[in-house]
């Protein structure tokens, strides 16, 4: 009869067991799926943004300050949602700005796209995205928005 007991015990515990891993998974599974929500939003605003500030540079000149502002705000939702890698590259990507004189040549304009484009990669790679053929440090996401992007990128 005891082994019987230990037999019912046995597999009361393992039931309850199963059932909290499987409870805890799936909380688990709910939460990355309301994040990612999240992650995949920010990213196509960043993209929008992104690409907005280059079709509009061709006609206005002063947009950089509300293109800023608005990193800004973005920046806000990437602290919680983002990846520490999209972080990371959104960060170096602001010191970039920071440290950039106001010359706009062309290798200033290339390390520019270079930061720009490498935020989008990783964006990218945390979704799951493959990222190949993409140039170095994903330049190649630039190339159908910018007339002399070849011009920009030789240099």
């Amino acid at each position: 009869m005891d082994s019987n007991l230990a037999a019912i015990l046995l597999t009361v515990l393992g039931g309850g067991i199963g059932f909290l891993a499987r409870h805890y998974i799936e909380k688990r599974k709910e939460l990355l799926l309301e994040v990612n929500k999240e992650r995949r939003d920010l990213y196509q605003k960043f993209a929008n943004l992104l690409v907005d500030i280059i079709k509009n540079s061709k006609t206005k000149k002063n947009i950089h300050e509300k293109a800023l502002s608005e990193l800004y705000e973005i920046y806000k939702k990437y602290i919680l949602y983002a990846s520490p890698e999209v972080i990371n590259h959104f960060s170096d990507y602001f010191q970039f700005l920071y440290h950039e004189n106001d010359e706009t040549n062309n290798t200033s304009l290339k390390k520019h796209f270079e930061k720009l484009t490498s935020i989008m990669v990783a964006m990218r790679k945390d979704l799951g995205l493959k990222n190949h053929n993409l140039g170095k440090n994903g330049v190649y996401i630039m190339r159908a928005l910018l007339t002399d992007f070849d011009k920009i990128i030789e240099n």
